[in-house]
């Protein structure tokens, strides 16, 4: 019974056109953002800019901006006058798409832990997720292959054998667990059913949900006389967490009066969505106590909890979560180097790098107050961190680095904890130019500047730069004392310049780190026998920004003055706060988020409050 019920849960799961839209895949992506020109350098961050230099528009709950930034091709130099005003049909709702989410093995993990405080991460059986644009949460690609429907069933059994195995662990269900009887077991069944099914479904269950449950739960009992009321719960427990309920982010929301294009998300489905993005989990009780009351029916509600929930400690695991997907740095704990040539890397270093970068944007996210000496970069602000001239060690890591890499008269740092510390100014500013980041972008014992260039221009300038349509193979080290001798016989082959324009002078200007993120000023190569320590060339420019970099830190005030790297950070955490790639139908949402962001001198915490206050956020289109 118990594996029909899976496999029926399994088709359910399958189903998702009837609940979500899966569109044609491989549209061109909207254009990058704008560049050029310094961001706002005032100190502190300004009010939520949501509604600012706008009007209201009567029943739409939200409201319209002034321009934002970008506009630039994907691979243009990004050169312009501004952008042209907002399209016409920015004056009415236009949510974009709502596809059906699934929940990723991340959330499952979190669900599962929340619902039933099984904290064993069962989700780590699941197959790989398909990251898409680097989160693993598009729902256009959330498909339920025959492994992952049967790695579902399996985990639930496990999960749901885990949650009745004793009569503590049922009592955690419901009290009346503690004092079954014959009598009463299917009172209790039906109670521990009525607790059970708001939580993991994220909203009130409906009576014809407990019934079926309670069905499921009495033909278990029936299949034979071995089996006992644990064994009932379980058939439960194990059925709602393969319901498509519990695996997908349902939303059906309200009808809008005078508008039949487009529905408003009810409460809970706006505590999910709230929930998830903040914490990815579900909804707390004041979350489905503001949900039950109303309170997530307007902006300035959903605005309130949002700030409340961006003061949880939790809040800084997503962020984390974010930056994990977004950068180069997951890699680092199994990353492996040539001991020979780098016998200070470990994977103990790998690790701590990886720490490192989340540390340094955590503390300029959520705790830094002053912005830094002679910048102009309000703190907390994303320009704030590419220009950092801060990082937390310990002991390994101020080892690796050498006392050289730090500002002079830095005491040496001891033990495992990390401490913050002031970096050398002529060596590394901000978070890309941290060992682990460069580690990260290296993939071998050499460096490669198109793979560093590559990765900043399309991950952290959203340019997408085409792939060629024939096999590429990196330059061999005999053909060039440096790796701009190198790649640029490389690039300067017919049909590779067009796209090594942008790339190259961006990871040219990284090569004062070697393949594990250590600071250099001389290469060293050996050909036909021969070895050569030559002086390393790591002058540069970013596309789309007036000027040139003679080094790395030059490179990064480029980056991190450029409007369209703004623009890309916020496109980002708007693909990943509403899981999926962005499309032309977003072109309102996606220009109103830019504006409030850098009106708000680019505060990350205020550009994720800005985007809980989107159509995009509160309504779904009526047709999907």
């Amino acid at each position: 019974m118990l594996r029909r019920f899976a496999f029926l849960s399994a088709s359910l799961i399958g189903c998702t056109a009837e609940m979500g839209e899966a569109p044609p895949m491989g549209g061109a992506p909207p254009p990058a953002g704008g560049s050029g020109g310094l961001p706002g350098q005032s100190a502190g961050a300004a009010p939520l800019a949501g509604t600012a230099g706008s009007s209201q528009v009567p029943g739409a709950g939200g409201s319209t901006q002034s321009p934002g930034s970008g506009g630039a091709p994907a691979v243009s130099g990004g050169a312009g006058g501004g952008e042209a005003p907002l399209p016409t049909a920015c004056t009415s709702i236009t949510p974009g798409r709502a596809p059906l989410r699934r929940l990723t093995t991340h959330e499952f993990n979190q669900t599962v832990q929340e619902v039933l405080g099984d904290a064993t991460n069962p989700g780590s059986e699941f197959p790989s997720e398909i990251l898409g644009k680097g989160f693993g949460n598009d729902a256009d690609l959330q498909s339920v292959s025959d492994l992952l429907a049967e790695k579902y069933f399996s985990v639930a059994e496990s999960v749901a054998a885990r949650a009745t195995e004793t009569p503590a662990a049922l009592a955690k269900l419901h009290p009346c667990a503690q004092s079954v009887t014959a009598a009463n077991e299917e009172a209790c069944a039906r109670s521990i059913i009525e607790a059970l099914l708001p939580r993991g479904f994220r909203r009130d269950a409906t009576a014809a949900e407990v019934d079926e449950y309670l069905g499921l739960y009495k033909t278990t009992r029936a299949l034979a006389a071995s089996l006992t009321f644990s064994n009932g719960v379980a058939a439960v427990v194990s059925g709602m967490l393969q319901s498509p309920e519990f695996l997908y982010r349902v939303e059906f929301g309200t009808e809008v009066a005078g508008n039949a294009t487009v529905r408003l998300l009810t409460g809970s489905e706006v505590a999910t969505r709230l929930s998830y993005l903040f914490w990815q989990q579900p909804p707390d009780a004041a979350l489905k106590q503001a949900a039950a009351a109303g309170a997530l029916g307007t902006p300035e509600g959903i605005l309130a909890e949002a700030q409340r929930m961006l003061t949880d400690q939790r809040s800084h695991g997503m962020v984390g979560h974010f930056f994990d997907n977004l950068l180069p740095i997951t890699i680092l704990p199994n990353l492996t180097r040539d001991k020979g040539l780098f016998p200070q890397f470990s994977a103990n270093i790998g690790a701590s790098m990886r720490r490192e970068v989340q540390r340094v944007l955590e503390y300029e996210i959520f705790e830094n107050t002053t912005a830094a000496p002679g910048s102009p970069y309000a703190a907390g602000s994303w320009p704030a961190a590419l220009t950092a001239p801060y990082t937390f060690v310990n002991q390994d890591l101020f080892n690796f680095y050498g006392a050289d890499s730090f500002a002079a008269g830095t005491a040496s740092v001891t033990g495992t904890e990390l401490e913050k510390v002031d970096l050398n100014p002529s060596q590394r500013l901000g978070v890309l130019t941290l060992a682990g980041m460069m580690a990260g972008t290296a993939t071998t014992n050499l460096t490669n500047p198109v793979l560093r260039g590559g990765y900043v221009v399309k991950h952290l300038m959203c340019r997408d730069i085409p792939l060629p349509n024939f096999p590429v193979a990196p330059p061999e080290p005999y053909t060039g004392k440096t790796a701009r001798e190198r790649f640029g016989k490389h690039s300067a082959e017919p049909g590779c310049s067009g796209c090594h324009q942008y790339m190259d002078p961006i990871g040219l200007a990284l090569e004062n780190y070697d393949a594990v993120g250590r600071y250099r000023t001389m290469e060293r190569t050996e050909i036909d026998g021969v070895t050569y320590d030559t002086p390393i060339d790591s002058s540069g420019s970013v596309p789309g920004v007036m000027g040139t970099a003679s080094g790395p830190v030059d490179l990064v005030r480029l980056l991190a003055s450029s409007e369209e790297t703004q623009a890309c950070f916020a496109k980002n955490w708007m693909q990943f706060a509403y899981g999926r790639v962005l499309d032309t139908g977003d072109e309102c949402t996606r220009r109103s988020v830019e504006a409030a962001f850098k009106a708000a001198n680019y505060d990350v915490k205020q550009l994720l409050l800005e985007l809980t206050q989107t159509d995009a956020f509160r309504y779904r289109p009526a047709a999907q």
